[in-house]
């Protein structure tokens, strides 16, 4: 009976280790390990993720293009950046001709971003800095898009990084976030769809609408009004 209760308690222990920094990426521990977490990976964070960049060009890059379109030379954020996921997307877009911003909490996430938008010659679309996206330094009604992706579920406060978005974003200008589609390993994180709705609708915005995108995310696009002249 002792071995066996060892046994269950190690397993438990293990479980716990697994779910809250392996699955949830320790974002029940805080905005620190977070941050630690990010910063330990990321050199290995892309061969982790394994993204399909074809996938990633028509259903992101290619359906972002068509969203602001006729408009080619947007200026964009893309809060939690990571390894420069999406300003890559577009800067290899060949019709995009704009300027891509994006932020990060991770350090080592920013440089290792930094240094493939230096070797594929990205330098002059892509901008990247360090910032905290729940007070985003910059003023309201800055950018045609802001962008989120597989990452709203991680910040520290969901509510609060969803308004700073709305805020810097242009009247008439395209939100995109996603959303986990199975939400029972992160409670009170992983937003459904109508919490995700009712959100936005409280932030003003419009043109809400979910596109399937891969096997564990949503897409949610959405627009704010346009403001008088």
């Amino acid at each position: 009976m002792t071995l066996l209760a060892l046994a269950l308690g190690l397993g438990i222990v293990g479980f716990l280790i697994w779910w809250l920094l392996i699955e949830t990426e320790g974002v029940y521990l805080g905005r620190r390990v977070v941050v630690a977490l990010y910063d330990l990976v990321a050199h290995r964070y892309d061969r982790i993720k394994q993204f399909d960049d074809y996938a990633d060009h028509a259903l992101v890059s290619q359906a972002l293009m068509a969203a602001i379109a006729p408009k080619t030379d947007p200026l964009i954020l893309d809060v939690a950046t990571g390894t420069g996921r999406l300003p890559l997307l577009m800067a290899r877009n060949a019709d995009f001709h704009g300027q891509v911003l994006g932020i990060d909490a991770s350090q080592r996430m920013l440089s290792v971003a930094q240094e493939k938008v230096a070797a594929q010659g990205f330098a002059g679309l892509v901008t990247l800095l360090r910032q905290d996206a729940s007070q985003l330094a910059f003023p309201a009604e800055q950018f045609d898009a802001v962008t989120c992706l597989e990452a709203l579920e991680f910040l520290p406060d969901q509510a609060v990084a969803l308004a700073e978005m709305t805020r810097v974003l242009k009247g008439g200008g395209l939100l995109l976030a996603t959303i986990r589609i199975d939400s029972r390993w992160m409670p009170d994180r992983a937003w459904s769809e109508s919490k995700m709705r009712e959100a936005l609708k409280g932030l003003g915005l419009r043109d809400i609408h979910f596109a399937i995108w891969q096997a564990d995310y949503s897409q949610v696009w959405a627009r704010k009004p346009a403001t008088a002249a």
